[in-house]
């Protein structure tokens, strides 16, 4: 009896690891009009320690202004003030790094500064974040890479793990996740079966010039009314029939299900389970991969990162 051969880890070490192996890819981001208090609620509820600034509430714009970090949260609220914003509560340095950079030169920079989070940027862009943690996982043996996948096949350009709401999910909480993952859309699930799909669209119209900054006005500071939208849920405006595809698929047959049915992603279910999440954008990624034959740059922000 044979026994199937598993393809072994590669062990990362300070100077063989790339930013980009270790970062956690994609970024937590708010505009610098956002509330601090809805800043807080979304550094809770994704369990991060920092969220990225980026644009404002008024414009499409992926310009990076700032950090918003928890020492900036727990300092706000030690202090007696009125009515705070994302922008005007920032006070933490805002330090880049490239996703090409070495770990020691990523702890270098983090020491020389004395932070414990570097925002990745490829071009102007940031892709992700790379923090002391992850340099400490490096520096202890815990971190490897994956075997190498396979670009042509579904498996080996979805995304993982997705991000879901579910049916009752309240429509400014959808807004809130697209907002603050900078994700244009995600599935709907009952369980772990997939009964929808929401998108920007199905809340903003299409042809809305700041569809993203009219998605964070949706999320308003605590001391505003509900809106109108609050009484409303995924299931709402979910499209109630998404169109899936499995892991095993090719990305080329994916390709085409994308084109006839004019959908921008395709939730990969596995037994009835989702298990991943494939986009317009991975399937790009896969192309210059194959075309390339060099190592998987680091993705775009969010919209690659979490769900395309």
């Amino acid at each position: 009896m044979s026994v199937p051969h598993s393809p072994a880890r590669t062990t990362l070490t300070l100077d063989s690891a790339r930013v980009e192996d270790v970062m956690h890819r994609g970024v937590v981001s708010c505009p610098s009009e956002m509330a601090l208090e809805a800043v807080a609620r979304t550094m809770a509820s994704h369990r991060v320690h920092c969220v990225i600034g980026l644009g404002d509430v008024t414009e499409d714009d992926t310009r990076m202004w700032g950090v918003i970090s928890d020492r900036d949260v727990v300092a706000a609220a030690a202090t007696e003030s009125g009515y705070r914003t994302a922008g005007g509560s920032a006070c933490t340095e805002a330090l880049t790094i490239g996703p090409e950079r070495s770990v020691r030169q990523a702890a270098e920079v983090m020491a020389e500064h004395g932070v414990t989070h570097l925002v990745v940027t490829s071009g102007d862009r940031p892709v992700g974040v790379v923090s002391t943690l992850d340099v400490a996982a490096v520096m202890g043996g815990l971190a490897s890479l994956p075997p190498a996948t396979d670009p042509s096949l579904v498996s080996g350009l979805m995304t993982t793990p997705v991000f879901t709401v579910g049916p009752e999910t309240p429509l400014e909480e959808v807004a809130a996740l697209l907002v603050t993952r900078r994700i244009s859309g995600m599935p709907v699930v009952r369980g772990d079966e997939v009964v929808g799909v929401v998108s920007e669209s199905d809340i903003v119209p299409t042809g809305s010039p700041t569809t993203r900054g009219r998605l964070s006005r949706l999320l308003g500071p605590a001391e505003r009314p509900p809106s109108p939208s609050s009484s409303r849920t995924a299931q709402s405006v979910m499209s109630s029939h998404p169109i899936t595809i499995g892991p095993s698929e090719e990305a080329a047959t994916a390709a085409r299900v994308m084109t006839e049915h004019d959908v921008a992603r395709l939730p990969v279910v596995a037994g009835g389970r989702l298990v991943g999440i494939l986009s317009r954008s991975d399937l790009l990624r896969g192309y210059a991969r194959t075309a390339g034959g060099g190592r998987r740059s680091a993705e775009t922000p969010a919209e690659t990162a979490s769900n395309p």
